[in-house]
C-alpha cells in the first residue's frame, strides 16, 4: 500500500506541477482541473449569495472579494496538492503514518524544516518539497503583480469615459455629450483607444478568467458596460452619419464581438439565450431624441435608422448581456438584466466552466 501510495504521489506530483504551470507560467489559455473546480465553486457560492443581497450596491461590495477569493483558493489548493504528494512519496521510505508524512512534507514544502528523516531517500525528497516550495512562491510573485497590472491598464479607459460622459455609461449619452462639448471630432480616436483596450482585455481575460470578476472601487461603474456603451455609440454614429468616415466605429465594432466571445469562452457554456438588439424602437426613440437635443447630427430617417441598428446590434447584445448578468455588471441602460434583484428575471443555469 505505501508503495502504491508513492506511485500516486509521483502522479500528484506531476499533475500539480502541469496545474503550477498552466496557471502561472503558460502564456495561453490551458484547462487545470483543479483551477476549475475551485474556481467554479467560489463564483457559484458568491454568485449565489450575490443575488440574495437586498441592494445592488451591497452585491458589488461582496462580490469585490470573489476574484480574490478564487486567487487565494486556487494557489492554496496547488500548494496544498504539493504537500499531500509528498508525503505519499515519503511513505515507503521512511516510519511515518500519514499524518507524520504530512507533517514532514509540510515542513519542507514551506520551507520551515522542524521534522525531517535522515536518510537518503526522505532526505532526497525533503529538499525537492522545499525547492518546490521556493519555486512556487516565486512563481507567485510574478503572477500576482501581472493580475493586478492588467486590472488597472483595464481600467483607465473606463474611468476616463466615466468622467467625459458621467456614471453608468450609456452610448447615446456618449454622443451627446461630446456633441454638447463640440468633440464630435475626437470619435475616431476614442474608438481607436477602446479598439486596442479590446484587444488587450480579449488576450489577457481569456488567459486569465478571473479578471472579468474584478471590480472598481466605485458601483456604478464597470468593464463590460463601458465595453457596451462605446460599442453602441459606433453602431449609432455609423448609422446616423453615413457621410463621415465610419472606418473606426465599424473596426472597433468588430473587435468589441471578438472581444467579448473571448471573454466568454472560459465560461464554456455561456451562450446567448435570447437573440435581437434587446431593446425596442421606443428606447432608441428617446435616445435619439435626447441626441437630437445635444445637437448630434442625424442624416438618416428613423425607421431606415432603427432596422439598421436593431441588425447590427443583434451582432453583439445578446452575448454582452448574458456576460452581464453573470458578472452582475453595474446596471446601466440598454445592459439587460441582473439576477437577484427586483423586476429582474432569473436563469435557470450556472456557467458551467471556468479555468484559470
Amino acid at each position: 500500500m505505501r508503495w502504491l501510495g508513492f506511485a500516486a504521489g509521483a502522479l500528484l506530483t506531476l499533475g500539480t506541477v502541469i496545474a503550477v504551470m498552466k496557471t502561472l507560467i503558460v502564456p495561453r489559455r490551458a484547462w487545470s482541473m483543479l483551477s476549475a473546480f475551485i474556481g467554479r465553486s467560489g463564483f457559484r457560492a458568491f454568485h449565489a449569495v450575490a443575488t440574495r443581497l437586498p441592494s445592488y450596491d451591497l452585491a458589488d461590495r461582496f462580490l469585490g472579494f470573489l476574484a480574490p477569493t478564487v486567487i487565494i483558493g486556487i494557489l492554496g489548493g496547488l500548494l496544498g496538492s504539493f504537500v499531500v504528494a509528498f508525503a505519499l512519496m515519503l511513505l515507503p521510505w521512511a516510519d511515518l503514518t500519514f499524518g507524520g508524512a504530512l507533517r514532514e512534507s509540510g515542513s519542507s514544502v514551506f520551507t520551515l524544516g522542524f521534522v525531517s528523516t535522515p536518510e537518503v531517500v526522505p532526505t532526497t525528497l525533503d529538499v525537492l518539497a522545499g525547492a518546490t516550495g521556493m519555486i512556487f512562491v516565486a512563481f507567485t510573485i510574478g503572477y500576482l503583480p501581472s493580475l493586478y497590472s492588467e486590472v488597472k491598464k483595464r481600467e483607465r479607459l473606463v474611468k476616463q469615459l466615466e468622467g467625459w460622459t458621467g456614471s453608468p455609461p450609456w452610448g447615446p449619452e456618449v454622443l451627446s455629450r461630446l456633441s454638447l462639448a463640440g468633440a464630435l471630432g475626437r470619435l475616431p480616436d476614442l474608438y481607436r483607444s477602446w479598439d486596442l483596450w479590446c484587444a488587450a482585455v480579449a488576450e489577457t481575460h481569456m488567459k486569465y478568467p478571473v479578471l472579468p470578476h474584478f471590480r472598481l472601487p466605485r458601483a456604478g461603474a464597470h468593464w463590460l458596460t463601458s465595453l457596451l456603451a462605446m460599442m453602441d455609440a459606433a453602431a449609432l454614429d455609423l448609422i446616423l452619419r453615413p457621410s463621415e468616415d465610419g472606418s473606426s466605429a465599424r473596426l472597433l465594432l468588430r473587435q468589441g464581438v471578438g472581444c467579448l466571445r473571448d471573454v466568454a469562452y472560459p465560461m464554456r457554456r455561456i451562450e446567448p439565450v435570447a437573440s435581437g438588439p434587446g431593446i425596442d424602437r421606443d428606447d432608441f426613440e428617446q435616445a435619439l431624441t435626447r441626441m437630437t437635443a445635444s445637437g448630434f447630427p442625424i442624416d438618416r430617417p428613423v425607421e431606415e435608422a432603427w432596422e439598421e441598428f436593431a441588425a447590427l446590434r443583434s451582432r453583439y447584445a445578446p452575448l454582452a448581456y448574458d456576460l452581464a448578468f453573470w458578472i452582475i455588471a453595474a446596471p446601466a441602460p440598454w445592459s439587460g438584466e441582473r439576477d437577484g434583484f427586483p423586476g429582474l428575471e432569473a436563469r435557470p443555469e450556472m456557467p458551467d466552466g471556468w479555468s484559470i
